[in-house]
């Protein structure tokens, strides 16, 4: 899991402020809201001023915000295949320093869109975020803790706070990467430094399906979700919140509502500590299935990468992974063999079953699945 390592205690610095904002020295301020858009909310200008004008409406409405914002779409790897071009072993330390840029510019354009929107938006550095991690290294810096005082300063000269997603600062200041998909993480943990009861996560789908609904047409949202049954299938695979961020936010009780990220901008689905009983399933199409003699020694250097794991039939599975796995273990000395095959996961009220199935044949047997899973939960 990238990024995903535990937040310090710092994260609890505000336990005493008012539940319904950010208290700061001059008391709480009301009605203060952590919201999140992601790489797809923003494919062209005209995307930018649609959200834009939803959050203007919301700044109307009474709300301050902090938005969390990703890269256009495509506009990370776009950078790391520039620095692999110049150079194929790019260090991880240059590779971090460069990867957080896309996320600042998603996130300086966004302001801009704001001001046309007539708001009072503010544009934070890494260092101003507040936001604590490792320094760089394997595929993403750990989040270490989280300081609000900044959050506090500029939130009462501003209508809205912009936050390039991923990014922290090591002890010596210097910018880091949170890892791929982390801008979920930075959300959930700015809402947990502010004391806030809940973040607003938004995407190219309104919530949390029981299946893929690009692999599976039938797939049904899921309106409610305890935070156990969402890490269960982000671990797996599941396109679905970090599973960082969803540790995080049920360690500080921040309750995740997830959100379309255009048109009437609606809810689908909120994650809390209790919710309807999962029945799901994820068809991994990024696991890596792989076997070896030595599976805990694989483990290991995936582990101190930051990757997910499980080990299912005797081998170890790299759940959801955008990394070159086996170039990784090989460069570290570990010989290992893919196998071909990818990891279903089949969850009945919570509990996960998993199975290795080959890769052609993924898609069929995630629907066959699903069909045999809805029956089951119709009738539980």
């Amino acid at each position: 899991m990238a990024g995903g390592g535990q937040p310090a205690d710092r994260c609890r610095a505000e336990r005493g402020a008012d539940r319904r904002g950010a208290g700061g020295e001059g008391g709480p301020v009301s009605r203060v809201r952590v919201v999140k858009f992601g790489g797809s909310s923003f494919a062209g200008p005209e995307h930018f001023h649609t959200v834009a004008a939803h959050l203007a409406g919301r700044v109307r409405d009474g709300e301050k915000l902090v938005v969390v914002t990703s890269g256009m779409p495509g506009a990370t790897e776009e950078l790391r295949r520039l620095a692999t071009e110049l150079h194929p072993e790019v260090s991880s330390p240059a590779l971090l320093g460069l990867l957080p840029l896309a996320d600042t510019v998603g996130a300086a354009l966004l302001r801009i869109a704001l001001e046309r929107a007539g708001l009072r938006a503010e544009l934070l550095p890494p260092h101003h975020i507040g936001l604590a991690s490792s320094p760089a290294g394997g595929q993403a810096a750990a989040l270490t803790g989280v300081d609000p005082v900044y959050l506090h300063g500029h939130l009462a000269a501003a209508d809205a706070l912009v936050l390039p997603g991923g990014q922290a600062a090591d002890a010596l200041q210097r910018p880091t990467w949170l890892g791929k998909n982390s801008s979920d993480l930075s959300a959930v943990a700015v809402a947990a430094a502010l004391r806030l009861p809940g973040c607003d996560i938004h995407s190219d789908v309104e919530g949390v399906y029981d299946a893929d609904p690009r692999q599976v047409p039938a797939a049904r949202l899921l309106p409610t979700l305890a935070y156990a049954d969402v890490v269960t299938m982000a671990r797996a695979g599941a396109k679905v919140l970090h599973s960082g961020a969803v540790e995080l936010a049920a360690r500080h009780g921040v309750t995740v509502t997830c959100r379309l990220n255009t048109g009437d901008f609606r809810v689908g689905s909120v994650i809390g500590p209790t919710g309807d009983p999962a029945y799901a399933v994820v068809a991994d199409a990024r696991s890596v299935v792989l076997t070896g003699d030595d599976p805990d020694a694989v483990e290991a250097v995936l582990a101190a990468e930051g990757l997910a794991t499980l080990r299912v039939a005797g081998a170890v599975v790299a759940t959801g992974s955008f990394a070159d796995v086996p170039a990784l273990l090989a460069a570290r000395g570990r010989a290992c063999t893919v196998t071909g095959q990818k990891l279903l996961t089949v969850l009945r009220a919570g509990v996960p079953e998993y199975e290795l199935v080959p890769a052609t044949e993924l898609a069929v047997a995630a629907r066959s699945r699903h069909v045999a899973l809805t029956t089951v939960a119709a009738v539980a």
